[in-house]
């Protein structure tokens, strides 16, 4: 199938209410049009006048050749971000097609994703525009000019997003340290990326649900709805119930219709916390979501939805599908992008003495206290060599009951006793560490001596003269 596509030139196509003979759109059916059929894309969100007369004209003009009017509903004409979150999905669902772009109608932003979705989407397309009779050497008709692009495999449209001014979805709610800056500016492209599911992965407490959050709000669906589940807190039947709603009667109990979350969150975010948890019954189910674009609720008929998927899991799921517990298909649906944060502790010292500033200035404000906490250099020194295997999330909790019980200054002795550790129990020696780790690197890379070596950052030779040091096991 060849495909034209192309917007309503709502000011060119048309004067004084009627339908311009020598308008872009009927110019080019006049004399270029060679394609099996023309989708003509409106910027309303329903059928509108200029787009019918318009439809209607081609028709009457044409009668063998097959013209369809698709609303977008677009809200603003000059938001690229909102246009491309419209188009991309079209585009895609036309990936058997070979898809021609009519560039010329529609305004600077519109054009400018029609550039954007070309290199991004690595679709078979083709972008053409034309210039007026009044502008090519004959002067008697338009000219079609093919515009030649080189198309990338990388996702430029995640690199491209518009400044602007005095705009900052940036949330009071997190603090974003200097060693995970760069996993939050990684977040921010993928945001501008509205198709990608987007995996987050990170032990608990690490701040998973505020990375899921960010990109949300820096993304085109930021004024839509954001819904967020906890996978793991949930039986299969009631998991599925309240994920995809069900019809009244659909179980004992079902007294009325419900709406699920996912169609709660249409044209917004959801995000699946604990992903990892859920059953192999319910694995099937969401491929078919992620696949279809539908939900079915209990007891009801299919249901399109636009939904961004964003999951997040503290477990490893290439691990999980190599036992056979989670599907590999679903996997590679849901990491399309996966961002992977680190443990406090693995973040360093640095980091955790600014998310204890910053938490000390939060709950002063949240508690209503008088007087930011003082630590004392010996409780200081306590917390910042804590291991905190609950993370960000205990690192807060911890400040917050300091300022329950002190009022200004904070020592050692009124800290939490689990938070003075006794010696270590493994080796401080600094070959036992280096062993441990080049195990662990070893056997993510499976034995995989040349991986495991730039993952490291040695020689490969360097790597196979330690294995042979510490007698490595591969």
């Amino acid at each position: 199938m060849k495909t034209l596509v192309s917007w309503v030139a709502y000011n060119n196509d048309f004067y004084e209410g009627k339908v311009l003979e020598n308008g872009p759109t009927a110019n080019y059916h006049k004399f270029f049009f060679k394609q099996d059929q023309h989708l003509l894309l409106s910027s309303a969100k329903e059928s509108d006048l200029r787009t019918e007369l318009l439809v209607n004209f081609l028709k009457r003009t044409y009668p063998d050749r097959i013209i369809e009017p698709i609303y977008m509903g677009i809200n603003d004409p000059i938001d690229h971000r909102e246009i491309q979150s419209k188009v991309d999905p079209l585009l895609t669902s036309l990936k058997e097609d070979k898809i021609d772009v009519f560039i010329t109608p529609g305004t600077p932003s519109m054009q400018v994703v029609w550039y954007l979705s070309h290199l991004g989407l690595n679709l078979n397309t083709t972008l053409f525009q034309t210039r007026e009779a009044k502008y090519t050497k004959t002067k008697d008709k338009p000219e079609l000019i093919k515009i030649e692009l080189e198309q990338s495999s990388l996702p430029v449209t995640a690199i491209y997003h518009q400044e602007q001014v005095k705009r900052s979805n940036v949330s009071d709610d997190y603090f974003i340290t200097p060693q995970i800056k760069w996993i939050y500016n990684n977040a921010e492209k993928v945001a501008q990326t509205d198709l990608v599911t987007v995996l987050i992965l990170g032990a608990s407490g690490t701040g998973k649900e505020n990375l899921a959050k960010y990109i949300h709000k820096n993304s085109i669906r930021s004024e839509q709805a954001y819904v967020t589940v906890n996978c793991s807190a949930f039986s299969d039947s009631l998991l599925e119930s309240r994920l995809f709603g069900y019809k009244k009667g659909a179980f004992t109990g079902a007294d009325k219709d419900t709406t699920g979350l996912f169609e709660e969150a249409n044209e917004g975010t959801i995000f699946l916390d604990e992903i990892g948890d859920i059953s192999p019954y319910m694995q099937q189910a969401l491929l078919r979501v992620l696949q279809e674009k539908e939900v079915m609720p209990l007891g009801g008929k299919a249901k399109k939805i636009n939904v961004r998927v964003i999951a997040a899991t503290n477990q490893s799921l290439t691990k999980l599908c190599e036992e056979g517990k989670f599907r590999w298909d679903l996997y590679y649906r849901l990491s399309v992008v996966e961002l992977d944060l680190p443990s406090l502790v693995e973040r360093g010292k640095q980091d955790i003495k600014a998310m204890m500033e910053y938490f000390l200035n939060q709950k002063k404000k949240e508690l209503n206290r008088p007087k930011k906490l003082i630590l004392e250099k010996e409780a200081l020194e306590v917390l910042l060599n804590y291991s905190y295997p609950g993370n960000v999330r205990e690192l807060e909790n911890i400040i917050s009951r300091l300022y329950v019980f002190n009022e200004e200054l904070v020592n050692a002795e009124v800290l939490p006793k689990r938070l003075s550790q006794g010696p270590m129990e493994k080796p401080m020696h600094i070959s036992f560490v280096e062993k441990e780790h080049i195990e662990r690197v070893l056997k993510y890379f499976k034995g995989n001596k040349r991986q495991s070596s730039i993952a490291i950052g040695w020689a490969i030779n360097t790597l196979i003269s330690k294995i042979e040091k510490y007698n490595i096991k591969l």
